[in-house]
């Protein structure tokens, strides 16, 4: 592999679940993120220039995604998906689980390939102005998170775990958990109003 692909991440081996914590303030529960540190400055955005760097390590009688050193963030673009970079674990409306580090997750909701986006937006000429104005209710961190995305059948993409939530604009929410509109049509947009037969219960 070259310079040119390993630059931007460092991998960071998960917590085997086979072994004990290392001391008690390790946490070995991978769907519930320690509590992240608060740091002076605003980590650097990795929009843009994460690729899929997802692997699986040895751990034991196991093989396990690796962490990376990047940080969870939303792109929200105007008129476009929403562009998620970070350590993503998305569970689909069947219930199967994938890791990635690059998504672009459709919000008109036209995608043929949901909840990806196959830019139908495009077709149906989405509008939306890509907004940011929910207030951060967590500090930014500078250690990497994981973030777990969930597809609700017939509703929202529910997120638990640190993410960025940002525009080109300077808008920007950082919060643990939430829930995104898929459909096009919230009112409160990037994230779901629970309206238009959508369901964030």
């Amino acid at each position: 592999m070259d310079d040119a692909t390993t630059a931007y991440a460092k991998p960071l081996s998960w917590p085997d679940s086979d072994e004990q914590p290392a001391s008690t303030q390790s946490n070995p529960n991978l769907d519930s993120p320690a509590a992240p540190e608060p740091v002076g400055k605003q980590p650097e955005s990795t929009n843009e220039r994460t690729l899929d760097r997802w692997f699986l390590e040895q751990r034991g009688s196991k093989r396990v995604p690796k962490r990376l050193d990047i940080t969870n963030e939303l792109l929200v673009s105007p008129g476009g998906p929403l562009k998620m970079t970070g350590n993503i674990t998305l569970i689909d409306e069947d219930g199967n689980v994938s890791h990635s580090n690059n998504l672009n997750l459709c919000r008109c909701g036209a995608s043929k390939n949901s909840p990806l986006c196959d830019d139908q937006h495009l077709d149906i000429e989405f509008f939306d102005s890509g907004a940011v104005t929910q207030i951060s209710d967590w500090m930014p961190v500078n250690r990497p998170q994981t973030v777990t995305v969930t597809v609700v059948k017939d509703g929202p993409l529910k997120f638990r775990g640190y993410l960025r939530i940002f525009n080109k604009r300077g808008q920007e929410c950082i919060t643990m958990n939430g829930s995104l509109c898929r459909c096009g049509k919230s009112s409160k947009k990037p994230f779901c109003d629970s309206k238009h037969g959508c369901c964030s219960g």
